[in-house]
């Protein structure tokens, strides 16, 4: 517990992410629901400068992300590593061969650090899927602040027009 009136040393990683998300001036943020993701999204949704629009499963997010960004909005998409792996067709077919740059912040189910029996087959295949439709990404490094490691996938997005997924842990992302 922190003393009244100090700060914690550890600055809050969620609200890390969504501080740079709105000084990077994103204007539209897709989601589909996940327990880890419940609470940033609310956050998201009063948040005046950022519209929130959830979809029902992730190739709808998928089109309605490369929707918004064809239509001027800078674009974060907020998914699950189980929805990432089953839009895979969409990621190929859409976003990456039309260059969508999208900024895909993934919770990563199924690691060591969230042993649940159903999401560990999922934790095991998220990677190697991703390297194998060639999707860009990079694994949150938890002893590092969370808002640049926002900001260089957002800019590597951007720069290489295409879609990239951060892989976040529960800490990044539960607020």
């Amino acid at each position: 517990m922190v003393a009244p009136g100090k700060q914690s040393a550890t600055p809050h990683r969620p609200s890390e992410i969504l501080n740079t998300l709105k000084r990077l001036g994103f204007g539209v943020a897709i989601a589909v629901p996940d327990s880890w993701l419940g609470e940033i999204l609310v956050r998201i949704e009063q948040e005046p400068a950022i519209k929130l629009v959830r979809a029902t499963h992730e190739e709808e997010a998928l089109a309605i992300a490369c929707g918004t960004r064809l239509g001027g909005l800078r674009t974060a998409m907020f998914v699950q590593n189980a929805g990432l792996l089953s839009m895979g067709a969409g990621m190929v077919s859409l976003a990456q061969r039309y260059q969508f740059p999208l900024l895909m912040l993934v919770s990563y189910r199924g690691t060591i650090e969230d042993p649940v029996f159903y999401h560990a087959p999922k934790g095991r295949v998220t990677e190697p899927v991703l390297k194998g439709i060639g999707l860009a990404y990079a694994l949150a490094d938890r002893n590092r602040p969370i808002g640049p490691q926002v900001e260089r996938a957002a800019t590597y997005a951007e720069e290489a027009s295409c879609p990239f997924a951060l892989l976040l842990s529960q800490e990044d992302v539960q607020w």
